[in-house]
């Protein structure tokens, strides 16, 4: 029984540390340049570029004049006049909107690039958010994997200690066979967490946009960030800086300008032109025979038919109220999100603090006890099995309430809009 679990603990060793070295291969970057690449990476940032650019060059196809008309006659049945006959009619022709309708098309499109613009700063945030997510999230399984090996490691030495008061019948059998049991379970927790990490490798290569085969290396440990802001400065940055909500208040100033272009479609359009007539000569004997004409024409559009004028109106009036509405709800969730993290961060400080300072080195000592005395014979083993397990939960807790503190504070910075 002890050979097959000695044999069984050395193979899976080997290819869990196997697989350990090819996860880490390739090294790594700090969070900072994770961040700059996914920016200059991301395709679903790119794509947000590309489309708050094409946005503005839309603006100058609306805020300028239409296309001029040119026209050209030709006279199959010459019209005769006094100085001869019309032989060939040019002709050009301009339309002009009414005054101040090219200027609010204008400030309409403006506003729109200006939406976009800010769906794309949006989208630069959230793609920092998500990086932030996984190497924090990777950060914990790196903490995870060397805490297991701790571990494991101690239950080895204790299962040499248990084989020894076994040989001299200090201890029963089934205490040496316990030991075996959690030491293949903490391996069994190793292949998971491994595999755990390639997942989330390849989920920051996404991000990224960098091939799948490139593994993160050994993420460092990390700093504490330090988090002093007020409720109140943090809905003042929200208001100032969430760019959902800049894009909510844009949006309602693009839907005025469309309203009040909507009101001077109501107002007519003009149309000036002019015409060159070409005359022949040599038929009359007119003194001013062959003598060539031109003339100037002036249009208006009149826009009669008013019940298209009016819906329009009434479209854009409606278009209006909802852009209003829904920069409340917009409004309304930003502040129950900084509420919400807010309070959240706070607790996940106290929780960290309350681990690194009471609640780790309590259960180091409480487990550095059992074993002293289970060496020396005044427990029994199974209390000193729960309280290493009692170490390794805790230990593993206190770095997950790092992780949950930073990825709060990503969190926040995604919800009020800006680096913190």
């Amino acid at each position: 029984m002890r050979l097959f679990f000695t044999v069984f603990i050395i193979v899976a060793f080997v290819a869990s540390a196997t697989g350990h070295i090819h996860a880490e291969g390739v090294p790594g970057g700090d969070l900072d340049a994770l961040i700059n690449e996914a920016i200059d990476n991301n395709p679903r940032v790119q794509a947000a570029y590309e489309n708050w650019k094409a946005a503005t060059y839309r603006i100058k196809q609306v805020s300028v004049l239409p296309d001029p008309t040119a026209r050209y006659t030709y006279f199959g049945e010459s019209v005769e006049t006094k100085v001869g006959p019309q032989k060939h009619k040019y002709g050009v022709s301009q339309s002009v909107p009414f005054p101040g309708k090219l200027h609010l098309k204008g400030r309409a499109e403006f506003k729109k690039a200006d939406v976009l613009r800010e769906k794309y700063e949006a989208t630069k945030r959230e793609i920092i958010k998500d990086v932030k997510f996984v190497y924090y999230d990777i950060f914990w399984v790196d903490r995870a994997i060397d805490i297991t090996e701790e571990e494991k490691g101690v239950l080895s030495n204790l299962e040499k200690v248990a084989g020894k008061k076994f040989e001299v019948a200090h201890a029963p059998q089934q205490d040496v066979i316990k030991a075996q049991v959690e030491i293949s379970k903490l391996i069994d927790k190793l292949f998971k967490l491994r595999q755990h990490r390639k997942s989330l490798a390849a989920k920051l290569n996404a991000l990224l946009s960098r091939p799948n085969v490139v593994m993160m290396g050994k993420v460092k440990d990390i700093e504490l960030d330090k988090f002093n802001y007020t409720l109140d400065s943090l809905h003042n940055l929200a208001g100032t800086s969430r760019q959902e909500l800049l894009a909510a208040n844009i949006n309602i100033e693009r839907a005025k300008y469309e309203k009040s272009l909507a009101g001077l479609n109501f107002l007519p359009d003009f149309t000036f032109g002019f015409d060159y007539i070409q005359v022949g000569d040599d038929t009359t004997t007119l003194p001013d025979d062959g003598q060539d004409a031109w003339m100037t024409t002036f249009a208006v559009h009149i826009p009669i038919w008013l019940d298209k004028q009016v819906a329009e109106l009434k479209e854009k009036s409606a278009s209006l109220r909802a852009s209003r509405e829904n920069f409340e709800d917009v409004k309304n969730n930003v502040i129950y999100e900084v509420e919400d993290v807010y309070y959240k961060i706070n607790t996940y400080k106290e929780i960290v603090s309350l681990y690194k300072t009471a609640l780790v080195p309590q259960t180091e000592q409480a487990f550095n006890a059992a074993k002293t005395a289970y060496e020396a014979g005044k427990v029994d083993f199974l209390n000193w099995l729960d309280s290493e397990r009692v170490l390794l939960k805790t230990k593993l807790a206190y770095y997950k309430a790092i992780v949950d503190y930073e990825k709060s504070i990503a969190y926040l910075e995604r919800v009020v809009g800006r680096d913190l």
